[in-house]
């Protein structure tokens, strides 16, 4: 059943609060808050509550609240989500736990506040509430950190009390909106999404969550947050076997792999992080600076351990701290009295500290070049003493963007070391301020990432995948080989054969050859498989020892020759989420080395070629210091080819090839795991 509009939820005019204790709480983040609608405390035993009337029943109200707070226990919760929608009321917000995620018997509970609620917006259960600081509203039970804005970045939280934690930030980053979802038992985090996206004010939407609902709906959802500019950060918590675990038994939902939702932020535009300061941090920096087009940076500062801390933190990642053109170099030297190696990081020493004249050409000159954004590493500390010079360094980065009009950011090395009234001076004046230089760095890569989604071609959609029906088959090595051969995928030639019959096969095609069990997991690590026999007679000495523990049919297949590398080619059905499709180093190489790419399928050849460019492996493919390099054209072409025929076929659960063997003329699927639905 389709749900009523959100407006009468985010933006209420009208609100009960139904509860014992908590009433209060909930009046006082209302005033807060500054709401300037009424609010109709209910409970049957009081008269009144904060100043205001309290009514006997929902029933008793002057009409239909737009919103009404249930800070009940769960089965006074489905009863009155019934009694609302029965009168018309707009949504309700449940606070009772013990739904969903309490196991069978609290679904069941969830099942009736479902049904009851028909086709009324219910946020929750098991939920902390929602502020709209941009409209003055608080529906909240707690101590509330959020002020009245009037525009920010909406915050959107599977968990309460990470929620509630956030409220207390006191970062340069305004909250338009913090909302906890709970066990999302009608609206859910796409719906949220969706409705802020309708609002100008609303900068950037960040989300702390265990599983998408509707992940199909939460791409769909994203990609016209891409479309608008405005940027999406997620924090995926349950990533750890453990995390998970408590992901499962906390909100009733089931946390995806972390490659899963890794891929799927991939295909919708949505930049994920791993800790809460860097969801804080990047919203701010993707709000200030926006995408960007490239990933040239100049860092400054005026001590050369920070410009060697920022250049240690930088290494391995995606931004380009390349040299200043040679002309700007000289321009910056000649402001600097020659008196200092220019570079970048460029570290200009102390001698200009406090000469704002000075700072200010400095600060224009760097910025005047090509690279997309600069930052300055300079600490703003409050409290007593005279930082009149730490000021004036602000100033002049501030002078310089006003001039430049490029992107710009002043980022402390400590996070307390950025006093928040130079902070907002900062952001007033166009350069973002970031707490730390990991999270600045973070920040940027986000905006280079960002940038390219906005500027170049988006990916595709994402296939969907139904849940498994029935049973898994897992097919043999050989099943598995012939259904990959008609997916038009090179497999080595070869043939299966009962003990006394292998000789036969070998000699038909050719030694050296490999034999190999049919049906065991794991062959190397259970003596299944022998490569390089040469001759018949280490052939049958292989099989007579192998026969020891198991008893036929053997593979026999031709040993490749002209091998430059090894690939690992996965692709499993990751319901609700979609494809996964694992590349990576193969052979012994794929978790030693955990070298890794990830997609939702669909994948097209540029997409695959890309990525095997940015792995390690792909040096090996290229021709690793003068060795022989691999035809990556028909890896390209064969690892399509694997995709599309998982896809294609209805019944495929996971494919694996491992190793898929790079060769200067080919690929050809030396291994292959395969499991279907029976």
């Amino acid at each position: 059943m389709a749900l009523l509009g959100l407006q009468r939820l985010l933006r209420p005019k009208t609100v009960a609060l139904v509860g014992g204790d908590l009433l209060k709480p909930l009046v006082d983040s209302c005033r807060q808050m500054g709401f300037d609608g009424e609010i109709w405390p209910v409970n049957p035993r009081r008269k009144e509550v904060a100043g205001l009337k309290c009514y006997a029943s929902l029933q008793d109200l002057p009409s239909p609240p737009d919103s009404a707070f249930l800070a009940v226990n769960r089965e006074r919760t489905v009863e009155a989500v019934a009694t609302l929608a029965q009168m018309g009321a707009g949504s309700a917000v449940c606070y009772a736990s013990l739904f969903a995620e309490a196991g069978e018997d609290g679904a069941s509970y969830q099942g009736r506040l479902v049904e009851s609620a028909a086709q009324m917006p219910i946020l929750g259960p098991n939920c902390y509430g929602l502020v709209n600081a941009v409209d003055q509203v608080a529906l909240w039970p707690d101590v509330l950190g959020c002020e009245p804005v009037e525009e920010g970045v909406a915050l959107i939280s599977q968990s309460g009390n990470m929620g509630l934690n956030l409220s207390f930030q006191r970062r340069e980053l305004s909250l338009s909106h913090l909302i906890t979802v709970g066990n999302q038992a009608t609206v859910g985090i796409e719906d949220l999404m969706e409705e802020l996206l309708a609002d100008p004010r609303v900068k950037g939407i960040g989300l702390i969550l265990e599983a998408a609902r509707n992940p199909h709906r939460f791409l769909r959802v994203a990609r016209r947050a891409l479309a608008a500019r405005t940027p999406v950060v997620a924090l995926l918590v349950g990533r750890s076997n453990r995390g998970a675990e408590i992901a499962r038994s906390h909100t009733a939902s089931m946390s995806g792999r972390t490659d899963a939702y890794r891929a799927l932020f991939e295909r919708a535009g949505v930049i994920s992080v791993e800790r809460i300061p860097q969801l804080l941090e990047t919203l701010g920096v993707l709000v200030g600076i926006g995408p960007l087009a490239g990933n040239r940076i100049v860092s400054m500062s005026c001590s050369g351990g920070e410009a060697s801390h920022v250049a240690d933190l930088s290494e391995g990642g995606d931004l380009d701290f390349a040299p200043l053109p040679e002309d700007q170099a000289a321009r910056v030297g000649r402001i600097l009295e020659g008196k200092v190696k220019v570079g970048n990081p460029l570290d200009y020493h102390t001698f200009v500290w406090g000469d704002l004249p000075r700072l200010e050409e400095l600060f224009a000159e760097v910025m005047s070049g090509p690279q997309e954004a600069t930052m300055l590493v300079l600490d703003l500390p409050g409290g007593p003493g005279d930082f009149t010079d730490f000021g004036k360094t602000a100033s002049a980065m501030v002078a310089a963007r006003a001039k430049s009009q490029r992107p710009a950011l002043v980022v402390s090395g400590l996070p307390e070391n950025l006093d928040r009234n130079l902070a907002q001076k900062l952001a007033s004046g166009g350069v973002t301020p970031v707490r730390g230089i990991e999270e600045a760095l973070a920040g940027l890569e986000a905006a280079v990432c960002w940038g390219k989604w906005v500027y170049g071609r988006p990916p595709p959609f994402p296939s969907p995948v139904p849940p498994i029906p029935g049973k898994v088959v897992h097919l043999n090595e050989a099943q598995a080989k012939a259904r990959l051969r008609s997916w038009g995928v090179r497999i080595p030639e070869g043939g299966t054969a009962a003990p006394d019959r292998v000789i036969e096969v070998a000699e038909s095609i050719g030694f050296p050859v490999a034999v190999k069990m049919l049906g065991v997991d794991h062959k190397t690590e259970q003596g299944g498989i022998r490569l390089g026999l040469s001759t018949p007679k280490d052939l049958d000495e292989a099989v007579v020892a192998m026969s020891k523990q198991y008893q036929g049919p053997f593979l026999v297949e031709e040993m490749v020759s002209g091998v430059v590398a090894e690939l690992l080619v996965s692709v499993r059905r990751q319901w609700p989420v979609g494809w996964v499709v694992i590349l990576g180093a193969g052979g012994v190489f794929t978790e030693l080395m955990g070298d890794l790419a990830r997609f939702l399928a669909p994948v097209d050849s540029q997409e695959v070629a890309s990525a095997l460019a940015k792995l390690k492996v792909g040096r090996l493919l290229a021709g690793y210091r003068g060795a022989g390099s691999a035809d990556v054209g028909a890896c390209v072409t064969a690892i399509c080819a694997l995709v599309n025929g998982a896809l294609g076929d209805g019944d495929v659960v996971e494919m694996e090839v491992n190793p898929l063997l790079a060769t200067g003329s080919g690929a050809v699927a030396a291994d292959g795991l395969l499991s279907v639905t029976g």
